[in-house]
């Protein structure tokens, strides 16, 4: 009887991760239909916290599997970044859920988990086999280097997306609109590089341009406000929530950054080669700093600075995803699918 089913560590991988998505993808439902009924919404709203825990452990099982199956630290292409990506941003708002009770965010977290799940699973076979690591990734560095990136990229896109929820309690609704769109625009120029085969460069043009474009409609519209709309103590909420995983970011991409430099020394012989992934980094690191000197010094509202966390979004994005799906090259290329 029992040889009818597989329990090996392969197997049991695609199973959990199978089993995590399915279950990001309810907690999304549920988080959205808590607000169809007034009754039901603090049950649906934990219901769908205890959900998303779920799918929590199905990925950490996920990744200790993929770690046993390929008997290696198991982080060594898009694919399996993709796994630690969605355990991270659900991790991050189970963590933000306890000290800020942020339901609204949790549709949003569910949706972006759930979709990383799906990209990861429809890369090239070449991703998602269990593969020896190519001659550069065989060091302790990578241990050591990725895994504080990959949750500091979780962490912003849990601040960026906080900040289009900050935008919809402050009544920014042109804005938010503006916004959404934007980030629509910049996941699309992703998609399209990594599945089709059109020119890299009109794909760049319309992640750059779409991003240039829409963050600076957004900011123009912001004082465009839907006064029966605002609900200034969710809205001041939201704005901590973003700085708050902004700050935890923050130090992990730092040290991500320096424990680059010091393998790309290892290997390469130098600390810095302005590649353009490492450069993206940096530029990335600038947008985050940048905020929170703006924010200590209260330089702009919480508006602004929600604009700012979506710009940093961006950035994440093109930094994370970008450099293999839009053709920008350099020597961070061992996850590419093409």
């Amino acid at each position: 009887m029992l040889k009818m089913f597989d329990f090996s560590p392969t197997q049991l991988q695609l199973t959990l991760a199978n089993a995590g998505g399915l279950c990001s993808v309810i907690a999304f439902w549920v988080y959205v239909l808590s607000n169809a009924n007034k009754n039901w919404v603090k049950k649906m709203q934990a219901l769908g916290g205890v959900i998303l825990f779920i799918a929590f452990i199905c990925l950490t099982l996920t990744i200790i599997m993929r770690g046993i199956a390929a008997n290696r630290f198991p982080l060594a292409n898009l694919y399996e970044s993709t796994l630690w990506f969605s355990w991270a941003i659900t991790g991050g708002y189970l963590f933000l859920l306890r000290k800020y009770q942020a339901y609204q965010l949790g549709w949003l977290a569910a949706l972006t988990a759930t979709m990383f799940l799906v990209y990861g699973s429809w890369l090239p076979g070449n991703q998602q086999e269990v593969t020896p690591l190519v001659p550069a990734l065989v060091s302790y560095w990578r241990k050591i280097h990725v895994p504080p990136l990959i949750i500091s990229y979780a962490l912003f896109c849990l601040s960026g997306l906080a900040g289009l929820i900050q935008l919809w309690f402050a009544g920014r609704w042109r804005s938010l609109i503006i916004g959404v769109i934007t980030i629509a625009c910049a996941i699309t120029a992703i998609l399209l590089g990594t599945y089709t085969e059109i020119e890299t460069g009109w794909l760049q043009l319309l992640f750059v341009g779409s991003s240039i474009a829409g963050i600076l409609l957004a900011w123009k519209n912001l004082p465009v406000i839907k006064t029966d709309k605002v609900n200034e103590h969710n809205a001041a909420t939201y704005d901590e929530i973003s700085s708050r995983a902004i700050a935890v970011a923050l130090p992990l991409l730092t040290f991500g950054i320096i424990s680059g430099g010091l393998w790309a020394n290892h290997a390469w012989g130098t600390y810095w080669s302005w590649d353009p992934k490492e450069s993206m980094a940096l530029v990335t690191f600038l947008s985050y700093a940048a905020y929170i000197h703006l924010r200590i010094h209260h330089e702009l509202s919480a508006e602004r600075l929600s604009i700012v966390s979506i710009i940093g979004l961006l950035l994440t994005l093109l930094t994370y995803l970008g450099f293999n799906s839009l053709g920008f090259g350099g020597l961070h290329s061992y996850g590419r699918f093409k």
